[in-house]
């Protein structure tokens, strides 16, 4: 309550240290009418690299934090390595913001685990059998079927990304 009275973030009524000065919202009240301000950020932690190619192992530590615009639903985030999302406009560099769930639309883009590695791919169900697509024709599509598919694990959807190319 207080701390959205005063407007800043909780913890300056906590004895947590100095506050990040990236949580404090920007005062916006006189800027001139030719500047729009950003909308809301909140930090969203990064938790590693995700492969668009040849899977790479996936880390579980927190690198950093991103910030992302409030109407963004995501959990975390993941930079992309590799090229073989090209098509869907996902680069190396990209940053790829993931909402956490176990099951994603058929011809969603999703963050998915193979056994123990973390690859961005475009899903499809099949019945008995799952195709993880890539969007770059110089790649196979990855396909698991009967018990193989114990290994594939989805991370959590795709929602948006932040390109790094100019």
């Amino acid at each position: 309550l207080f701390a959205s009275f005063f407007n800043v973030p909780v913890v300056y009524f906590l004895d947590l240290g100095e506050p990040d000065p990236r949580d404090i919202p920007p005062d916006t009240t006189d800027l001139p009418d030719n500047i729009v301000p950003l909308p809301p950020l909140r930090r969203v932690p990064r938790v590693g690299r995700i492969a668009c190619g040849t899977p790479i192992l996936a880390e579980e530590n927190i690198e950093d934090y991103d910030l992302v615009p409030d109407t963004v639903k995501c959990d975390f985030t993941l930079i992309c390595k590799g090229d073989s999302m090209a098509g869907a406009r996902i680069f190396d560099g990209d940053i790829v913001y993931i909402r956490a769930q176990e099951q994603v639309e058929n011809g969603e883009i999703a963050a998915v685990l193979i056994d123990g590695e973390a690859t961005l791919k475009r899903v499809r169900h099949f019945g008995d059998r799952i195709s993880l697509e890539p969007e770059n024709p110089m790649y196979r599509p990855l396909i698991f079927w009967g018990e193989e598919m114990n290994q594939v694990q989805i991370l959590g959807k795709a929602v948006a990304f932040t390109a790094t190319i100019v």
